[in-house]
């Protein structure tokens, strides 16, 4: 009986690769007019090819749900062996502000606690941190007996994300919006996105209060196809049409309220001079 069922399951598994390869004629197309030309001892005809496509956006975000679970503190979450995604180190201060130019919509760019990211070996979509590494909620630490007053400092907790971007035009642009629809949200919350294409510098990130938005991409990196921008870089796909980008978001610890504190962060990707629509409400 089971060679019997193991038959069959081949068979099945070889009719569905068969139904995957199936053949499709292919008739001639017949469109414009006829051409022709007589000639002693050449001929020559004329044919235009037209790829006719629609404008499309397209985005994939990998991770809908990004969690800083502070709940489970301990060395083994903040170790550098582990492999959740999650680092939290003390700040260094203050956070560190820039002013950025034309290219990054005149925006400010924030190093939160003075803890920037690096790209780390191992491909675009790796990022590290450096710092002393948080491993108790209250942040707090004993050494040699007394307590280190130092380690009820704030800190800054890293995590990120992949979004894959679909654009068949130029100068788009991705934009984060948040917008919390809870009193508990988050209160020092950041945001940066970097392509395949360039890791992007410098490393810091854009603060995100509630009831704001960010342009994520700087024009140096939108002014073609998301296809043409993959193509172009010897870290993306050259083979996809979609361009990778890694997003990444960073929280400041600070009075925070104990429980779940929530933002709600929407990402969206733009044609050139798009003007939202006009919704007229009733009477």
């Amino acid at each position: 009986m089971l060679r019997k069922l193991t038959f069959v399951l081949a068979l099945v598994a070889v009719a569905g690769f068969v139904a995957a390869q199936t053949t499709l004629p292919i008739s001639p197309t017949d469109q414009g007019a006829d051409a022709f030309e007589i000639g002693t001892t050449s001929a020559s005809v004329d044919q235009t090819v037209t790829l006719k496509l629609p404008q499309a956006t397209a985005l994939h975000l990998a991770s809908t749900q990004i969690t800083f679970d502070l709940t489970s503190t301990g060395p083994g979450l903040y170790s550098p062996n582990n492999t959740a995604g999650l680092r939290c180190v003390y700040v260094e201060g203050p956070d560190e502000t820039l002013k950025l130019g034309d290219a990054y919509y005149g925006q400010t760019q924030v190093i939160p606690g003075g803890i920037a990211y690096t790209a780390a070996v191992g491909g675009w979509d790796q990022i590290s941190i450096a710092g002393e590494l948080v491993t108790s909620y209250p942040p707090i630490k004993i050494v040699d007996g007394a307590l280190d007053p130092d380690s009820k400092d704030y800190f800054v907790c890293y995590q990120s994300f992949v979004l894959q971007l679909f654009a068949n035009y130029a100068d788009w642009e991705l934009t984060v919006e948040r917008d919390d629809t809870t009193d508990q949200g988050i209160e020092h919350l950041y945001v940066q996105a970097n392509t395949c294409a360039a890791f992007g510098s410098p490393t810091g990130l854009y603060d995100l209060p509630d009831g704001h938005s960010r342009n994520l991409i700087p024009t140096n990196l939108n002014n073609a196809s998301t296809g043409d921008l993959s193509a172009g870089s010897t870290t993306c796909n050259p083979n996809s049409s979609w361009t990778d980008v890694l997003g990444v978001l960073a929280v400041k610890v600070n009075s925070d309220t104990y429980g779940d504190n929530v933002a709600n962060l929407t990402y969206t990707l733009l044609a050139p001079n798009y003007v939202a629509p006009v919704v007229v409400t009733g009477n």
